[in-house]
């Protein structure tokens, strides 16, 4: 039997060569580049030939243009997306990559492909921003009223553009970084004064969990919603499950804590199992194993009982379509028709988030780094500030507590025994 051999090709595009190699057949492809007295050398993380191709011809296009330009001090706005969209935005997770896209549209509707990046400073990012409040570049994304789009939007998108910069200081071109300085260091961010975080109750949940069947018939939306309240986790992680991501004998979860790395002995200390959120489902890209309540824990027991599955299928699955998950839009209809049915008022910008924002408060007096990580957080400054609310009992024991505590003697200590003590 004929070995088979490893592919190779070379792309010659603007006078620029890039090949193109598999070290091993079938396996991940790797490009290399000769650009002058340098050569640079990189594996594009996939094993698609035909997209290998594509960016070979479009990295070979982008070098070109940096060597006509000299890019050590004319890299232009339209070349640094360029190499950004080729070599940054497929590390990123998949649902990360949809909401870069959408915002690069944007920035590159207002920043011109020519202009050069050295020269953009606060006066851009300010008129930006006031472009964006205006409704002059507007999202298809978002609805604007007659003040625009919230300032905490705008904030995003203008981070990324932040980020974008940063990145190319990092990236480097035939050995040579593509930017040398940040010219958007230390800029000014807008920051919205009042942003509205609604969250959950207690009782808005069981009122929804009483029409939770009525809203659909088939029980997913009791398990979303369960899912939602019990796990603090996000519409789309909960959405994305797969069956194989639940971990609810010892065995499963012991093989998945030792292949992430953790103590073994979490397993012992997790007697309802836990449930594993892959990378590739999580906003940040982050992987994490957290351990499931006993009421989730009975919500999984249930709709496992009255639909039995295994493998790599999608947990909750799309109507008509067993082997697709359920779209997070169709979750929000769900969530939407019980609401009206329970006859409960709308939440301002509600959604499933507010049950995130409830999780995560109840949880105010538990140690910061626990509840991060059972609930999917990788900064504690962002669930302290964004999710974890006060509430009303707290409020008033902080303004109360202190009149009905008695009150301490007064100091009878003259300046001279004052000093006397001090001596001994």
């Amino acid at each position: 039997m004929k070995k088979r051999r490893a592919w190779s090709k070379v792309i010659e595009e603007s006078g620029i060569s890039v090949r193109l190699y598999e070290r091993e057949p079938g396996g991940v492809i790797y490009r290399d580049v000769w650009n002058g007295d340098a050569r640079d050398r990189k594996s594009l993380c996939h094993a698609d030939r035909k997209l290998a191709e594509q960016q070979a011809r479009e990295l070979a296009r982008r070098l070109s243009d940096l060597r006509h330009a000299g890019h050590t001090g004319a890299v232009t706005f339209g070349q640094l997306v360029g190499l950004y969209r080729l070599h940054r935005l497929p590390l990123l997770s998949p649902v990360r990559q949809r909401a870069v896209r959408g915002m690069l549209a944007l920035l590159e509707r207002h920043f011109p492909a020519d202009r050069v990046v050295d020269e953009l400073g606060q006066p851009d990012i300010d008129a930006y921003v006031a472009a964006r409040r205006s409704g002059a570049i507007v999202s298809p994304r978002h609805r604007t009223g007659e003040t625009g789009v919230r300032d905490g939007t705008i904030r995003n998108e203008v981070h990324l553009l932040m980020s974008i910069v940063a990145w190319g200081q990092t990236h480097r071109v035939s050995g040579r970084r593509l930017l040398t300085v940040n010219p958007l260091h230390g800029a000014t961010l807008p920051r919205e004064k009042n942003a509205k975080r609604p969250i959950a109750t207690e009782a808005r949940y069981r009122k929804l969990l009483e029409v939770a069947d009525r809203a659909e018939r088939t029980g997913r939306f009791r398990l979303v919603l369960t899912l939602a309240r019990e796990t603090g986790r996000r519409i789309n992680a909960i959405c994305k499950l797969s069956v194989r991501d639940l971990l609810l004998s010892r065995d499963q979860l012991v093989t998945a804590l030792g292949a992430a790395g953790l103590p073994l002995q979490w397993a012992e200390q997790w007697p309802h199992g836990a449930i594993l959120w892959r990378a590739a489902n999580d906003k940040k890209g982050y992987e994490s194993i957290a351990p499931l309540s006993a009421a989730a824990r009975g919500a999984l027991d249930a709709y496992l009982a009255r639909y039995p599955m295994a493998g790599d299928v999608p947990l909750i699955p799309g109507r008509g379509k067993p082997d697709q998950s359920v779209k997070k839009e169709m979750a929000g209809y769900w969530l939407s028709r019980a609401e009206t049915l329970a006859k409960l008022p709308k939440l301002a910008r509600g959604g499933y988030h507010p049950f995130r924002r409830m999780w995560a408060s109840e949880r105010r007096h538990l140690p910061a780094q626990d509840v991060a990580a059972a609930g999917g957080w990788r900064s504690l400054e962002v669930m302290r500030h964004a999710y974890q609310h006060a509430d009303a009992a707290g409020m008033m024991s902080v303004v109360d507590n202190p009149r009905n505590a008695p009150e301490p003697e007064p100091t009878r200590h003259t300046i001279g025994t004052a000093k006397q003590e001090s001596a001994q």
